[in-house]
């Protein structure tokens, strides 16, 4: 039922370790590519979030997200959250190793932290339009409200969020249809954004614009550290342990059989 999709992210975790061994410097900028384009969607969403109702604000926010998953997916570029679910898979299909997984993690999340904050600083540099502007208070506000958030609270809000951004990923594989494609990723990024939910690298945007601009003193380096650890923790949980473990376990034969031929059936071999 689901084996065809975890067979293809199992070869995408391939082809990810194979392009860090072939050059570390090239899969460094495709990450730091993601870390802009989910940076873009997030001064879109500060952008109109500014000028709305407080009652409309996170349903005008939530639908205007899409656009950063969409850049992702259709550019192409090395996103931390979706590799959070892709190398897990890999490794369970033993298509990877943990050293192969580890290299694709740190790298991606460091080159998205470095994309965001290029992209922060030329926004910032170029004035910081409506973000910085009527939107300022609206943009501290949960900067601080996300940086003083209690950690369990923070796991807990990664691991939804990120459960929801594999989804549109592991939704989208299973489609040929591009307009479906968008549809799956604007509702599950719609849904995130409304609820409330907490990503890591959307987070490392807005942070640092906030860094970078006038900032009350409980925004600082030390809050952004807190909240980057146990989001990244709980995206990371979410991804590794209930999108590809839970579909990797799913598409096995019954847990009775010999692992030997469990390992067959993930390797689209005959047991």
């Amino acid at each position: 039922m689901y084996l065809d999709t975890v067979q293809k992210f199992a070869a995408v975790a391939e082809s990810k370790a194979t392009a860090v061994r072939a050059s570390l410097p090239a899969f460094f900028v495709a990450a730091m590519m993601a870390g802009v384009y989910v940076g873009l969607g997030i001064i879109l969403i500060f952008s109109v979030g500014a000028r709305v109702d407080p009652a409309w604000q996170k349903l005008i926010m939530g639908a205007s997200f899409g656009i950063a998953l969409t850049l992702v997916v259709f550019a192409g570029s090395e996103l931390y959250t979706g590799h959070a679910m892709i190398m897990p898979i890999g490794w369970l299909c033993r298509k990877v190793g943990f050293a192969d997984l580890g290299k694709v993690w740190a790298i991606a999340w460091i080159g998205n932290l470095a994309g965001a904050v290029l992209l922060a600083l030329i926004f910032v540099a170029g004035g910081g339009g409506a973000v910085l502007a009527d939107g300022a208070p609206l943009l501290l506000k949960i900067t601080d409200a996300k940086m003083n958030a209690p950690a369990l609270e923070l796991v807990m809000r990664g691991i939804l969020c990120n459960w929801l951004v594999c989804l549109a990923l592991w939704m989208a594989s299973r489609t040929a249809s591009d307009a479906a494609k968008l549809g799956l990723i604007f509702w599950c990024l719609f849904a995130f954004i409304a609820s409330g939910y907490e990503h890591s690298v959307a987070n490392m945007t807005i942070f640092s614009i906030a860094l970078l601009a006038g900032h009350p003193d409980s925004v600082n380096l030390a809050g952004m550290g807190h909240n980057l650890t146990w989001v990244t923790l709980g995206n990371t949980i979410s991804g590794a342990l209930f999108m590809a473990t839970a579909y990797w376990f799913a598409s096995n034969p019954p847990v009775t059989a010999k692992p030997a031929e469990i390992n067959c059936r993930l390797h689209g071999e005959n047991p």
